[in-house]
């Protein structure tokens, strides 16, 4: 008879840094959804959204916050992250902030062949099951490749990936530091030229603004989001949708429908939601707060966050 191979400490450590390296979204958020779904700390502060939530939100400015969010998420899989935490988790929190872009009305991830091979398939479909319209998708598994591993070696090897992004506490960290869409040459925003800023920023509202001739995504958002705000209500859970600020350069190239679709979003929800529009606010922000044309710096997110905290509750 042989003898299965035993896999000593150091090889799970070894696998988990392998793992965190390869899987560090799908490891991320589906730490942070257990981790909510178990919290026992009443008052607790759920956050779900895309790129905009992850570097927008600095979570230790809340008592108890579990940042839900991802790139590229959209409302339906916002909502699916919720559903899993608050069936769970229920009277444990107080509020829900939905973090988005203009675009975020006129998305649906499961509709582009590049985001639901990147991250339906690698993200959320490993861990909901659920492709919405890609069926039937695909997914990759995060032991491909790593050698035959038995079931019990692998929830250990996950369980000391996730203790380590724990340690962090946040998505960007050491092992995964902020990063720019532009290459910008070792420069900050603040030091890039006015005119450079310009372009990036007409560029980038301009990949943006494409998403404008879905209105089929539109009309399914309106259904979507009604249902989160009613799911959110029915569980006591005060709903907050955030538009996080936004750099001039990219603001100036932004259809104004697109402002309006978000607008049109929210109307059809017949609940009253809380909605902060940071881009209304003239002055607030400088340079100094982005990384890029759209994504905010750390010193941009602990600004938003401790502005959140102090109109809706820490």
């Amino acid at each position: 008879m042989m003898r299965k191979k035993s896999i000593n400490l150091d090889q799970v450590l070894q696998i988990s840094q392998q793992l965190i390296l390869r899987s560090y979204d799908y490891l991320w958020l589906h730490t942070m959804l257990e981790q909510a779904a178990n919290t026992q700390v009443s008052g607790s502060t759920l956050i779900t959204g895309s790129s905009h939530a992850l570097n927008g939100i600095q979570e230790n400015c809340w008592n108890s916050a579990f940042n839900c969010s991802m790139h590229s998420q959209d409302l339906y899989y916002d909502f699916l992250c919720a559903r899993r935490v608050l069936e769970r988790a229920a009277g444990r929190f107080a509020r829900c902030f939905i973090v988005m872009g203009y675009y975020i009305a006129y998305q649906d991830l499961s509709r582009s062949k590049i985001s639901r091979e990147t991250m339906i398939a690698n993200v959320y479909y490993p861990i909901f099951q659920d492709g919405h319209h890609w069926e039937p998708p695909h997914s990759g598994s995060q032991w491909d490749g790593l050698g035959e591993i038995p079931e019990p070696v692998k929830a250990l090897c996950q369980q000391a990936a996730a203790q380590k992004l724990l340690e962090y506490g946040t998505y960007y960290s050491e092992i995964r530091p902020r990063g720019t869409l532009f290459d910008l040459k070792g420069r900050t925003w603040a030091q890039v030229s006015q005119a450079e800023r310009t372009a990036m920023g007409a560029a980038r509202a301009a990949d943006h603004n494409k998403l404008f001739q879905h209105r089929d995504s539109l009309e399914e958002n309106k259904q979507i989001l009604t249902e989160f705000v009613r799911f959110l209500y029915r569980h006591n859970v005060q709903p907050i949708v955030v538009i996080t600020p936004f750099s001039p350069e990219y603001n100036r190239f932004i259809l104004p429908d697109m402002r309006a679709g978000v607008l049109e979003l929210l109307d059809a929800v017949p609940e009253d939601v809380h909605f902060v529009d940071f881009n209304q606010a003239e002055g607030l922000f400088t340079p100094a707060d982005f990384m890029d044309t759209d994504h905010l710096s750390a010193a941009g997110a602990e600004k938003v966050s401790g502005i959140l905290a102090e109109l809706f509750g820490a």
